[in-house]
């Protein structure tokens, strides 16, 4: 998305505002987007549902340099990502719960998300206050594809059970709960023709070991029965996402 802007003559109105102070949960998320061959993909746009925090006019965005890497500062901790444009694709929104680090692929992966909408949560008490970042406000100043399964890849007893196994293995890393680092945490993965995990990727982030923590815990898990198509076992990629959370009491 380019952003065209119209100077009309009531803008000068803002060189009469004053500056003024608001307070936002914001986070500074970085990643890559890649193509589905795995190449960087350069100078694409990356916008957030939130404004940006210098005039608090416009939405807060950025472009993937030329190694598909992006830098996005002040997204809203739970935000709505536009990505694009590319007239190639039919890019849907990308929702962000709270990582700090995502991989994008275009076109969009045809990955089995196992529980993207629910994650599983992994709670810890708080230890240390949280504080609501403030910004100054400065006016303007001018006028200037998945394999076609017939049977999913499931964990021993299903998603109910996966959760209650990582809800018992994983520890929530110490740094993270002194970092009041909290957000989702999303590792896609191959489940193998022998139900076996393998290729670990971090797609969304919060820094502090937990990535590196769910990677540990899935790679513990005991084997799962692998996808069917026409009763024939084949590889199919996945995802799980955990939301590490910190309670106040």
């Amino acid at each position: 998305m380019f952003i065209s802007l119209f100077m009309l003559p009531g803008v000068s109105l803002f060189a009469q505002q004053k500056a003024y102070t608001i307070q936002r949960d914001t986070i500074n998320l970085h990643g890559f987007i890649y193509d589905n061959a795995g190449k960087p993909m350069k100078l694409v746009h990356v916008q957030s549902a939130q404004r940006e925090t210098e005039h608090n006019y416009f939405k807060a965005a950025t472009y993937t340099d030329a190694n598909g890497f992006f830098v996005l500062k002040g997204a809203k901790f739970n935000d709505t990502l536009t990505v694009g444009p590319d007239m190639r694709f039919d890019i849907p929104p990308y929702y962000n719960k709270g990582s700090r680090y995502m991989v994008i692929y275009l076109p969009p992966a045809k990955v089995i998300d196992i529980n993207s909408a629910a994650p599983f949560q992994i709670v810890q008490k708080r230890r240390v206050p949280k504080v609501t970042p403030s910004f100054t406000i400065q006016p303007f100043n001018d006028v200037g594809d998945a394999h076609n399964v017939t049977e999913m890849a499931q964990y021993p007893g299903g998603i109910g059970q996966l959760e209650d196994f990582i809800n018992k293995s994983l520890v929530y890393p110490e740094q993270a709960i002194k970092a009041n680092a909290e957000g989702t945490v999303q590792i896609g993965f191959t489940v193998n023709v022998e139900g076996k995990l393998t290729d670990f990727k971090i797609l969304k982030g919060i820094g502090f070991d937990c990535e590196d923590e769910v990677v540990h815990v899935l790679k513990k898990a005991p084997k799962w029965k692998p996808a069917l198509e026409s009763d024939r076992p084949v590889a199919v990629q996945e995802t799980v996402s955990v939301l590490f959370k910190l309670a106040d009491n």
